[in-house]
């Protein structure tokens, strides 16, 4: 098992992949790093089956890491956005994640044109909270660093029939929110959303108001305050991480929003 843990050489020259060349080189690789095991302890993240092969996260960025070398040279974000569409079509969320880690290479060349496929792929290929977060994180956040412009589509994307599209929505902007940006838009979109029932999309926007509570505590417990019967208990949990004990308490009490389904993650 040691051994699989070792940085992944691909053995052909970027020049001469195309996407669906480099694609199958990769899944290659990728399941030869399997191990069961690993996968079926992942399992007890996700209250629903998903597929993994069981490569932990260091070894599978070594994995993209050296791709990326041997593809940043002879690529362009083109080909890039090829091999993420190749791969996010296979279930296993480490080959998922290899797509994503090497477009994320190219995000100097992200344009509008990504940030409306990541819509589609949203909605097309992932099925799990990891898979989303993942790529949100890797992809769409930082396509809205390059392009901030784009940043209120998250509306639609809030308003989407597909709940991993909205939240998507939520979570593309917890970097923002941590450093005190988009606080308007997150405190919208977060509005819009407390009538959500899955538990996933409570914790989502427990996330992102926590985040938005550090650089502005003072506007998140004006805001918790504001909606306290409709805010999820979860939401709340989450949302007040960072506080005082004593002030956790008081919000506790003051909020008594509905209580979380607890049979989804």
């Amino acid at each position: 098992m040691g051994k699989r843990t070792q940085p992944v050489r691909a053995k052909v020259s970027g020049s001469e992949l195309t996407p669906g060349k480099a694609a199958m080189a990769m899944l290659r690789e990728l399941r030869e790093l399997s191990d069961p095991k690993k996968a079926a302890s992942t399992q007890r993240f996700f209250t629903e089956p998903v597929q993994v092969l069981g490569i932990d996260t260091p070894t599978l960025r070594r994995v993209a890491r050296v791709w990326t070398t041997r593809l940043k040279d002879v690529w362009r974000l083109k080909e890039a956005v090829a091999l993420c569409d190749e791969l996010l079509r296979y279930p296993q969320l480490e080959i998922r994640g290899a797509g994503f880690l090497v477009l994320a290479a190219f995000h100097q060349e992200f344009d509008e044109a990504l940030f409306h496929r990541a819509e589609r792929w949203v909605r097309r290929y992932l099925d799990n909270w990891a898979s989303v977060d993942g790529f949100v994180l890797t992809v769409v956040s930082p396509l809205l660093e390059q392009h901030p412009e784009l940043a209120g589509h998250l509306r639609r994307w809030s308003q989407s029939q597909c709940m991993w599209v909205r939240r998507a929505a939520l979570v593309s902007l917890v970097p923002f929110a941590r450093r005190g940006e988009q606080l308007d838009l997150a405190y919208r979109l977060a509005a819009s959303l407390l009538g959500e029932e899955a538990d996933l999309m409570h914790k989502a926007l427990g996330w992102l108001l926590r985040e938005a509570g550090r650089t502005d505590a003072a506007r998140l417990k004006s805001f918790l305050l504001r909606h306290q019967q409709a805010i999820p208990r979860t939401t709340v949990r989450y949302a007040i991480e960072h506080f005082p004990l004593s002030e956790r308490q008081e919000l506790l009490r003051l909020t008594r929003g509905p209580l979380v389904d607890r049979s989804s993650r």
